[in-house]
């Protein structure tokens, strides 16, 4: 049977056997070239898909890097503000009037701890770290220049309670005016314009009297208000120190300069600027009318 089939075949001609063997050849070629074009098609997805998924992973990173960039920016700015907000309490306890319910006293004060503890919640260790110093730095400060603020704000709140004397002598003296105006328009007597005039008198010289113990109210704090302000910038330079150190730390976090050398450098040009400015405020021998 071999030899019968070989015998077939050498009975084709041979234009024919290699015809054959030409499509043969192509067919191998071209499952070949297929092969190859598939594998190079699925390396092709294969990559593509682990690009699109290193992309995905890129994109849910990065957007949750500005979700807590936004959240901090929003967070360190409104800590700052407070911060700030506080020393600036703390600089205005002298003069405050005041608040034997504590609540007012107290609110700065919490203020500031609400909005430093976000801090410590979303920084990083080293601005964590540096806003817990703060919180105790400036907790320390506020309830010790309170308590040394309490004598100059009894005597202080005499000065408001006489400004308030002086709004309603003040109003009086204007209605007397008027009614002095319609007295002498309406040809009213005599004695009864002179009464008015009087009285008028006395309430001008009772105006006089409480500006002049009013003064002498303000002269007699100025010495202590000095005192009481030296006292307060040295005691207040470590808390702006950490305050620097914690505004340049949380800068680096969201991407910028951080500049501590600077910032603190400027730190001691506006303390001698606000020395200054006390001294030149003892000079001051009038309260303003």
């Amino acid at each position: 049977m071999l030899a019968e089939a070989i015998d077939s075949i050498l009975k084709i001609p041979p234009v024919i056997i290699g015809a054959l063997i030409a499509a043969l050849i192509s067919l191998i070629g071209v499952l070949a070239a297929n092969k190859s074009s598939l594998n190079r098609l699925h390396a092709q997805h294969e990559n593509d898909r682990k690009e699109a998924t290193l992309q995905r992973l890129h994109d849910a990173t990065q957007k949750e890097e500005d979700r807590k960039a936004a959240i901090r920016r929003e967070v360190y700015i409104d800590s700052v503000e407070q911060a700030h907000a506080l020393l600036g309490a703390i600089g205005g306890l002298f003069v405050k009037p005041l608040d034997f319910s504590g609540v007012g006293d107290a609110e700065p004060l919490q203020i500031f701890l609400k909005a430093n503890a976000k801090v410590w919640l979303v920084a990083d260790s080293a601005a964590a770290l540096l806003s817990r110093e703060l919180t105790g730095q400036m907790s320390e400060l506020y309830m010790k220049t309170l308590a040394s603020a309490y004598p100059s704000r009894v005597e202080f709140q005499k000065i408001l309670d006489i400004n308030a004397l002086l709004v309603r002598a003040e109003e009086d003296v204007r209605r007397i005016d008027v009614k002095n105006v319609e007295l002498k328009e309406s040809n009213s007597e005599t004695a009864v314009r002179d009464g008015a005039l009087v009285f008028l008198a006395r309430e001008q010289e009772y105006i006089s009297s409480l500006k002049t113990s009013r003064q002498q109210i303000f002269d007699s704090m100025m010495p202590g208000r000095v005192a009481h302000m030296y006292s307060l910038f040295e005691n207040m330079r470590s808390v702006q120190e950490t305050l620097v150190r914690l505004v340049s730390s949380l800068r680096k976090e969201i991407h910028l300069s951080a500049n501590e050398d600077e910032f603190l450098q400027q730190l001691l040009v506006m303390e001698k600027r606000a020395l200054a400015m006390v001294e030149r405020s003892a000079g001051i021998s009038k309260i303003n009318e």
